[in-house]
């Protein structure tokens, strides 16, 4: 795995320095939303601090790659996932094989996630250490409203890439040391404070 991830941060860096960067950031986030899971905020920091101007542009640009490729897995959960007689499908069965992350323990754990939560969920799920393509898939597959799964993923994942521009931009190389060492502390706290929020509006 420490392979791999090392493998595509010297892939983006060879991107990083062209024009055509971002499309890259583009792709990598929309396959990350949809059935292969990058670590695509590796990705986005290597390109953002080598480009650090165009740190908002390339945050629009994840956010749009994670909208469409997490379309693309609900479309995939909503019409493959499940056959005639409810049951898992072929197409199904292949992904829990072969997607890192996705089991059918994980399935179920999200359907009761989904039973409590609904679609709140899907914005503590855009900072949670999880491929966003498990919750993509399984919105499909739970025929979650379209309209409000994508007004979710575009306001989570939104605030995710802003803020990690916001980060890079301030904080400039530092910020590499924060996504490294201390993601968990950082991570844990925005997911509580977003929670708590879900709580305020859905119930008070």
């Amino acid at each position: 795995m420490k392979n791999w991830i090392t493998a595509l941060h010297v892939w983006s860096l060879r991107w990083a320095g062209t024009k055509w960067g971002a499309l890259a950031l583009f792709l990598c986030a929309f396959a990350d939303a949809s059935f292969l899971p990058l670590p695509t905020p590796l990705f986005f920091l290597t390109l953002t601090l080598l480009n650090v101007k165009h740190g908002y542009k390339y945050a629009l640009y994840g956010t749009s790659g994670v909208l469409l490729g997490s379309l693309t897995g609900y479309f995939a959960g909503y019409f493959a996932w499940l056959d005639a007689q409810g049951n898992f499908s072929e197409f199904a069965q292949f992904m829990f094989n072969h997607m890192p992350g996705f089991s059918s323990t994980v399935y179920n754990d999200i359907h009761l996630l989904y039973e409590k939560w609904d679609v709140w969920i899907l914005l503590v799920a855009s900072f949670m250490p999880l491929p966003y393509n498990i919750f993509s898939i399984s919105s499909g597959v739970f025929d979650v409203n379209l309209f409000m799964f994508s007004l979710a993923t575009i306001i989570g994942q939104g605030i995710r890439y802003l803020l990690m521009a916001f980060l890079i931009i301030k904080l400039g190389p530092e910020v590499k040391k924060l996504f490294e060492y201390k993601v968990k502390p950082y991570v844990y706290i925005i997911v509580t404070c977003i929670a708590v929020l879900i709580v305020i509006i859905k119930f008070v």
